[in-house]
């Protein structure tokens, strides 16, 4: 059982990889933002899971016989392609990240409608997470209006329950259905999204940033080699003056040598003690 686990485990594995090649390959190589980078991959990620998740979604849906709700996952299909479309054609990030939290925020909204304006948790994780990832991938005004459709949605809901007013009569999942599916939907999304999608891009921001500290050290480790190369070469310049001068007799430029001597080993001891305060100096001195 290990040996197939594993393969296919590895199966998925290099269909990942492909798809993700053909998708956003050339774009992640031409981009030098590493901001706009792991947005790429961000949006992607979240993409192709949520494709991923129509699989079993679509079977609950057959299991229990929701027809209506089998109309929606065409128009879902086509809309998450479409933005791996645009992320092919490299559209502008906040635009190909807005089509794809709007479109994840509009199917949990038609299912809901669908399903008698239910908003249970079925409904309220996918909302979320598609609020947090427009918040991630575009900024604050496109969060909030998406935010603000949100609400606007659930306003009318419960304006309609708390009127017991009918809109459109549909055959909904039943409470016992709601309650069966919600721990298998909940735990996809949390695999899925949640830990497989959204950690995983913090987890590359996190490497980023450990990656850019690392550079940081090693440049201002370079910085210091570059001072104290020059302050040990000055020294030994004064070191060969001084003794000339000294074989020579001449005692004011020895002691003249013995006190650049001093100050230069001083400058040394001093940059040894703060590395921080020099390389701010260096920086500040150099081109910007």
């Amino acid at each position: 059982m290990a040996p197939k686990a594993k393969y296919r485990w590895t199966l998925a594995g290099k269909l990942y990889v492909a798809a993700e090649k053909a998708v956003i390959g050339g774009a992640l190589k031409k981009t030098l933002d590493s901001r706009e980078h792991y947005n790429i991959k961000l949006i992607f990620d979240y993409l192709f899971f949520h494709i991923l998740l129509i699989v079993p979604t679509l079977f609950i849906t057959l299991y229990y016989q929701h027809t209506r709700q089998l109309l929606l996952y065409p128009f879902f299909l086509a809309m998450c392609l479409a933005g791996m479309a645009m992320l092919k054609m490299r559209a502008p990030v906040r635009a190909t990240g807005t089509v794809a939290a709007l479109t994840t925020l509009t199917f949990a909204m038609l299912s809901s409608f669908l399903n008698n304006l239910d908003i249970s948790l079925n409904y309220a994780i996918p909302w979320v997470l598609s609020i947090l990832f427009c918040y991630l991938t575009t900024n604050l005004a496109i969060t909030l209006t998406l935010g603000s459709l949100l609400c606007g949605y659930l306003g009318l809901a419960a304006y309609v329950k708390a009127h017991q007013l009918v809109l459109v009569q549909m055959p909904g999942y039943s409470p016992e259905q709601v309650y069966n599916a919600a721990p298998a939907l909940t735990a996809l999304f949390i695999l899925f999204i949640i830990i497989r999608v959204l950690g995983r891009h913090y987890n590359n921001i996190m490497i980023l940033e450990q990656r850019r500290t690392l550079q940081r050290q090693k440049q201002h480790s370079a910085l210091i080699r570059q001072n104290l190369t020059k302050q040990f070469m000055l020294v030994k310049g004064l070191s060969r003056s001084g003794k000339t001068k000294y074989l020579e007799g001449n005692l004011e430029l020895l002691e003249a040598c013995l006190t650049e001597i001093e100050k230069q080993c001083e400058t040394a001891i001093d940059l040894l003690q703060q590395p921080h305060k020099v390389a701010e100096e260096e920086n500040k001195k150099a081109p910007q």
